[in-house]
Order: C-alpha cells, then sequence, then structure tokens
C-alpha cells in the first residue's frame, strides 16, 4: 500500500491539496478564537478602569519613612514595560511587632522602636478580566504575593494586602 497514490491522495482516501487546506481553516480557527477569547486584555480596545489596591512594607525604618510621598509613582522590578504599576494615595503607618519568647516562656509581639509596618494604597489604569486584576493590561496583581516595587527614592519588596476596588 502507498502512502500517496496515483491520483495524489494519502492512502487512496484525501487529497494532498485537501488536507492543506483543511489545516489552514483550523490555523485560522485557532487564530481567532485566541484573537476573541485568550488575549483581550492585552488588546488596545478593551477600555481600562481605575483599580486601587494596597500594599505592605514591613518593618520600615523610621529615618526612611520620608521616602516614600503621595503623588510618587511606583514601578515594579518583574515589569518589563517600563510603565508604573501605580501612584501613591495614601500612606499609613502602623508599629511594627515581631514575636518574641521571655524567660519565663511566654510568647508575645512587642512593638519594635523605630520600625512601622508602612501600607501604601496605590491606583492604578487596568483591566479586571474574569476576576483577574492587570494594571496597564500586563502586570497581574494577586492578594497576598510578594512583589519588588521601586520609586524615585526607594527600592523594596512588599505583599499586596488587598484589592479595594
Amino acid at each position: 500500500m502507498k502512502i500517496i497514490d496515483r491520483n495524489g491522495r494519502l492512502f487512496g482516501k484525501i487529497s494532498v491539496i485537501d488536507l492543506l487546506v483543511l489545516i489552514v481553516v483550523i490555523v485560522l480557527a485557532a487564530a481567532l478564537y485566541m484573537k476573541r477569547n485568550v488575549m483581550e486584555h492585552t488588546s488596545p480596545a478593551t477600555p481600562t478602569v481605575p483599580i486601587t489596591y494596597e500594599v505592605k512594607i514591613p518593618g520600615v525604618y523610621d529615618y526612611d519613612l520620608d521616602m516614600y510621598r503621595v503623588g510618587d509613582q511606583v514601578y515594579s522590578t518583574d515589569n518589563d514595560s517600563g510603565n508604573a504599576i501605580g501612584t501613591i494615595a495614601e500612606i499609613r503607618t502602623e508599629p511594627y511587632r515581631i514575636g518574641a519568647t521571655y524567660v519565663d516562656g511566654t510568647y508575645n509581639y512587642p512593638e519594635v522602636e523605630g520600625r512601622y509596618d508602612l501600607y501604601l494604597t496605590l491606583e492604578g489604569q487596568g483591566l479586571i478580566t474574569d476576576g483577574r486584576y492587570y494594571i496597564n493590561r500586563t502586570y497581574e496583581i494577586n492578594v497576598n504575593s510578594y512583589r519588588y516595587i521601586y520609586t524615585m527614592f526607594v527600592n523594596t519588596e512588599c505583599v499586596i494586602t488587598g484589592i479595594l476596588s
């Protein structure tokens, strides 16, 4: 049994040209599906919405608090686009606490003098698609994920504590 017979059919059943046309149709259908469904968050035609989220930077020294200012642009080291992932809208501090075991065997969380947990409320433009939040269409934000961020004055690690809108 020959693979291609005298009439140019594979295994005597289907024409090579028919097979090529079928492959082209399948590839075009897959491309259309990707364009319509999978890549909608990167499409420039999809409108963006304001997204507000909060990040926590634990254990910031008191002399470093001045490095964060309302209105500063925040960028991410793991976002290659070069676009800001938000603007600082609000700054809040809480005393930094660390677990300590005492001589008598008790355990407590005393305040550490001169250090604070810093909370930044960031505002940016992005998309909300299927319950997922994308800042600038490409940078996905997830609660409880650790990120490296930087401003004009400081580079640090933070955790996203909540998505407010």
